[in-house]
């Protein structure tokens, strides 16, 4: 009996090996790079919660190559040799056909090295650096904000249009800081634009000293780069010294200030605070926007408002077209089948830019907005064909 016993155990072991080596088989792996933990962990939230509408969706439109898409996620931490190793492990351990995502540029530069070594299509959502693309890497793709584009298609027409006369930059010391900041200045400089500047630590919790010289400049804008609750430091602590209402806080990232713990860290300091944003309810430009936060109301009895979890969603759905148009996994036919992409995404058609020689090979750049907080309700301010309303100084 106990020998009849070992037997049935051994013959179902191999029967649930047998499956799971066919449901393994079922399925086109993808993998998703970014921070779930770390001071940007929130960002981790929104890439999982867009992971989970897109999945859904491509499934249910016949998924990839007539399998079910499945995506392996790596938690970066925000480190760039974090990043790079998660990168690698997607590829040789997961075996996955192409790698997606990511939010912190020096996490992307990291990953694009890996990319490019281990010939391996890489779309970057939300890191915004402009060397991820203008060093023209064949298997590196953006399909969401570059620096140069949101600074000069959104934020220095956006200073500009409200006839701004003093702007303060405030940049963090990261790769994305830093690179923004210096566009900025030259956006400026071919505007006419006064401005001031300084470099901040990318994790301070304390700004006062520098809020006191910033006061001392008496500008009427302030251009914050500085990425997760170090803004959120920042905002208060200018409301505590006065220097906030007067001046009007542009956050240049978005994010920081629609995390759910802005308004617990800021108090009432938050409101006029303005900040840019690919999303809001009521400006929605396809179909497919709508469905995403229909969707997304269903599944997390919410409305979205982190914009990343519909970048994510987006860049899942490019990835997904891609591999079915290439009718393959190979690296070298994704490469050209991304080429190739014109796909109407949530935020508009997605076509990447095939000239070398700049930040815009292999770029597509979706259309931003800036969104001003008006007693915690997010009111679109620019551009004007967008705006829900005006900005309240």
């Amino acid at each position: 009996m106990r020998k009849w016993s070992v037997v049935i155990g051994v013959c179902v072991l191999g029967l649930l090996c047998a499956s799971g080596a066919v449901l393994a088989e079922d399925t086109i792996k993808v993998g998703v790079v970014g921070p779930r933990t770390g001071a940007a962990a929130a960002t981790g939230t929104a890439f999982q919660e867009g992971i989970k509408i897109a999945t859904d969706y491509v499934n249910a439109h016949g998924g990839v190559l007539g399998k079910k898409l499945e995506i392996i996620f790596e938690d970066t931490a925000g480190a760039p040799d974090v990043a790079a190793s998660g990168f690698e492990r997607l590829v040789t351990r997961d075996k996955v056909a192409m790698v997606l995502g990511e939010s912190h540029s020096s996490s992307a530069l990291a990953e694009i090295e890996v990319a490019n070594r281990l010939k391996i299509p890489f779309i970057v959502s939300e890191a915004w650096a402009d060397p991820i693309t203008a060093k023209n890497y064949k298997y590196v793709f953006r399909a969401g904000p570059s620096n140069s584009g949101v600074v000069n298609q959104t934020i220095a027409k956006w200073v500009v249009t409200e006839k701004f006369k003093k702007a303060y930059i405030v940049a963090e010391n990261s790769d994305w800081g830093l690179g923004i900041a210096a566009l900025t200045k030259k956006a400026l400089d071919q505007a006419g634009v006064a401005y001031e500047s300084m470099v901040t630590e990318q994790k301070s919790q304390d700004h006062y000293t520098e809020l006191t010289k910033i006061k001392e400049y008496n500008p009427d804008v302030i251009l914050a780069f500085v990425y997760g609750t170090g803004l959120h430091y920042f905002v208060a602590q200018a409301g505590e010294v006065q220097l906030t209402p007067k001046a009007i806080i542009l956050d240049g990232a978005g994010p920081p200030s629609i995390w759910p713990d802005f308004w617990k860290n800021v108090g009432n300091y938050g409101d006029k605070e303005c900040f840019v944003s690919s999303m809001h309810e009521k400006v929605e430009l396809t179909k497919l926007a709508t469905q995403f936060r229909e969707a997304y109301v269903k599944d997390f009895g919410k409305q979205p408002s982190d914009y990343k979890s519909r970048s994510i969603f987006d860049t899942i759905l490019i990835a997904a077209d891609a591999i079915n148009r290439a009718k393959s996994t190979d690296a070298e036919k994704l490469v050209q089948a991304l080429e190739d992409t014109h796909l109407l995404v949530t935020r508009g058609v997605v076509q990447f830019g095939k000239q070398a020689g700049g930040p815009e090979y292999h770029q597509w750049m979706p259309p931003m907005l800036v969104i001003q907080w008006q007693n915690k309700e997010q009111v679109v301010i620019y551009p004007p064909d967008a705006a829900t309303g005006k900005m309240v100084r």
